[in-house]
């Protein structure tokens, strides 16, 4: 685990509180859409800073990509489902 902080996976912002982090999850509240989500780590470096499920904050892609990208070791994930907005 690189570092406490995680990007919302439904904006990529990284305007978040942290409420637990451990090795294998996070529980944190994004401030700008104040909704709660679950972030996983990097598979390749175990880092929480990755891009939204919908890529760059405050874009949608008409196609999402297959994967995002981990800000720490720029390690590609694939794309999963950030849940109801």
């Amino acid at each position: 685990m690189k570092t406490q902080e995680a990007f919302c996976v439904r904006y990529g912002s990284a305007d978040t509180r942290v409420t637990r982090l451990d090795q294998t999850s996070a529980e944190d509240t994004c401030l700008r859409c104040d909704k709660p989500f679950h972030a996983t780590p990097c598979r390749g470096c175990g880092g929480f800073r990755i891009d939204g499920s919908f890529g760059v904050p405050g874009t949608r892609y008409e196609r999402l990509p297959e994967t995002v990208k981990c800000w720490d070791y720029g390690h590609r994930n694939p794309l999963r489902d950030p849940g109801p907005e």
